[in-house]
C-alpha cells in the first residue's frame, strides 16, 4: 500500500524535480533521450516535462544542439536556502572574530546535507590568490578538512555507501584513495576532534577543520581555516587549531551543546 503522503503527490511535478536533480548532477547539458532513460518515460513525456521547465525559466534549451541545462534562475532558490539556515545567523559573528585573528586565511563553514558536503559560509582572505570554495559549492568528503569532519561520525555501512556513490577520486598526489586508509583516518578524526587537509584537494593549499556539535552530541556543521602556502605556512595552519576549537566550542554552546569539550 502506498504511503499516506503519496496520495497528494503530483507525478508530473515530481518528475520535473527529478529532472532538475539529474541535470544538476550531470557534467554537462542533457538530452531528451537521457531524460527518457533516467525517468523511464517516453520521448513525448520527456519533451513535455523539459518544455515546462524551460517555460518556467528553470532550464534553458540550446537552439543549436537541442540540449537542456539548468538556468541561473535556480541560483535564487539556492541563495534563499542558504540565507534561511539558522546556523549561519549563530555562526557568522564568531567566524568574523576568527578571521580577524587569521586575515591571511579563508574561514569556512559547511554542513553535510543529502550525502553532500555543502559550503554555507566563507570569509575570504585579504591576500590573493584565492581558492574557489564559494557558498553553495559541494566539496569532496574524503580530501577536505570540512568533509572529513562532517563524515567522521558515519557508521561503516553509511561510509561504505558514500564511498560507493561518490568514489574516492584523486585530486593531488596526496589525496587518499584507499578506503581502508580513509576509514582509519576518519576514526582518528572522530577521536581527535580535528581534521586536516594538507595538499590533498588543491596543490599548495592547507586546511584545518573542527566540528560544531548540536544539543544531541551529533555534528551539525564544521568550520575551518584554509590558505595557500603563499599566504600561510602549513605550520601556521596547524597553529590555528586551538583557536578553531575555541571558536567551535562557543558556537556549539550557542547551538545548545553544553559539554565542556567540542567532541
Amino acid at each position: 500500500m502506498a504511503a499516506e503522503s503519496d496520495k497528494y503527490n503530483i507525478k508530473s511535478v515530481a518528475r520535473c524535480f527529478q529532472i532538475l536533480d539529474f541535470a544538476s548532477d550531470h557534467p554537462g547539458p542533457i538530452s531528451i533521450q537521457e531524460v527518457c532513460n533516467e525517468l523511464d518515460v517516453n520521448s513525448n513525456m520527456a519533451f513535455r516535462l523539459l518544455a515546462s521547465l524551460q517555460s518556467s525559466g528553470y532550464m534553458t534549451k540550446d537552439p543549436t544542439t537541442g540540449l537542456y541545462a539548468v538556468s541561473l534562475k535556480t541560483l535564487k532558490l539556492s541563495r534563499n536556502a542558504l540565507q534561511s539556515q539558522d546556523i549561519r545567523k549563530v555562526t557568522m559573528p564568531y567566524l568574523e572574530l576568527l578571521w580577524n585573528q587569521f586575515p591571511r586565511a579563508n574561514v569556512n563553514m559547511a554542513v553535510f546535507y543529502n550525502g553532500e558536503v555543502l559550503m554555507l559560509d566563507r570569509i575570504d582572505t585579504q591576500s590573493t590568490p584565492r581558492t574557489y570554495f564559494t557558498p553553495g559549492r559541494q566539496l569532496p568528503f574524503h580530501c577536505t578538512g570540512l568533509g572529513k569532519i562532517l563524515t567522521c561520525q558515519l557508521s561503516e555501512v553509511e561510509l561504505d555507501k558514500l564511498i560507493a556513490e561518490k568514489g574516492l577520486p584523486k585530486y593531488t598526489q596526496d589525496t587518499i584513495t584507499d578506503p581502508a586508509r580513509l576509514k582509519a583516518l576518519l576514526a582518528k578524526v572522530r577521536i581527535d576532534g580535528v581534521a586536516r587537509d594538507r595538499n590533498e584537494f588543491i596543490n599548495d593549499d592547507n586546511c584545518s577543520a573542527v566540528p560544531i556539535i548540536g544539543p544531541n552530541g551529533v555534528i551539525v556543521a564544521a568550520i575551518s581555516v584554509s590558505a595557500l602556502t603563499s599566504n600561510m605556512s602549513e605550520e601556521d595552519i596547524e597553529g590555528a587549531i586551538p583557536k578553531l576549537k575555541e571558536t567551535a566550542s562557543k558556537i556549539s554552546y550557542m547551538m545548545g551543546y553544553t559539554n565542556a569539550s567540542v567532541m
